[in-house]
């Protein structure tokens, strides 16, 4: 897949797709872009170094000549959660293992330190295949080590409930199943429940209320919409969809979340 725009392929947006096909497919009953999917799969792969896990990230289209090598850790989480989604659909293997081997690298690198949505993401689906601790570590770790600057975090930042309340279903695996995480130890379950709630309160700041957007030169266009305050309150649709992403999320658990305050 490509951008005519940019004249580029990025990882991505290959991946992405992915995510959206198989949701698609899942919501529906069907395989009708089964064999799409997997061949965008495969031209992941053909992005894939075995050697160390990583992925190049952007090429030029249409020479496909090399571009980026690394352009954002976004595109790192999202491809492992298109691979193990693909190995959900499919059964094959060698996408199960290339998310493993990327999920060592980012073990490996510390990818904690990003605080990402997309990683919380990845683990989530991976352990549902691999239930390893050293996954199920790095999964609880991607959001232990962050919740103190999630919870001090100013501005409505909507990836951050999506980290959390994505992580909270591999939290609640961990404990319906027994598996075997060590990092559960010196985690504290009840700031993880109070983070969640607390910004998900927070995030309302960015939601078009009447009393907010009848500021706005057009009203209309922001009413019921989903705004970011500390960029010119734009509104954008990737950021319309974490929002109502991280909301749905939150509601799918919300009794057992509201269980643990």
């Amino acid at each position: 897949m490509f951008e005519s725009t940019r004249g580029e392929v990025k990882l991505g947006g290959n991946a992405t797709a992915i995510i959206v096909l198989t949701e698609y497919m899942d919501v529906v009953n069907s395989d009708r872009y089964k064999q799409l999917a997997v061949e965008l799969g495969n031209g992941i792969l053909e992005l894939f170094d075995e050697r160390d896990g990583s992925f190049f990230h952007v090429l030029r289209y249409p020479t496909l000549a090399p571009r980026d090598k690394f352009r954002t850790v976004y595109y790192d989480g999202e491809t492992v959660f298109a691979l193990c989604r693909l190995y959900g659909l499919t059964g094959q293997r060698r996408f199960l293992d290339a998310a493993r081997k990327a999920a060592d690298r980012f073990i490996k690198k510390n990818y904690t330190q990003y605080a990402d949505h997309w990683v919380a993401y990845s683990m989530n689906e991976l352990t549902k295949y691999l239930p390893e601790e050293k996954y199920l570590n790095f999964a609880m770790k991607n959001v232990g080590e962050n919740l103190k600057k999630i919870y001090d975090q100013p501005t409505t930042y909507h990836t951050y409930l999506e980290l959390l309340c994505v992580s909270f279903e591999t939290y609640l695996r961990i404990v319906e199943k027994n598996q075997k995480c060590s990092y559960l130890e010196e985690f504290d379950e009840k700031f993880f429940v109070k983070t969640i709630f607390h910004r998900a309160e927070h995030m309302l700041n960015g939601y078009g209320y009447p009393e907010y957007v009848m500021y706005f030169k057009y009203p209309s266009s922001a009413l019921g919409s989903f705004f970011v305050r500390h960029d010119d309150f734009r509104i954008r649709i990737d950021d319309v969809q974490h929002f109502c992403g991280a909301y749905y999320s939150l509601y799918k658990n919300y009794d057992k979340m509201k269980e643990m305050l």
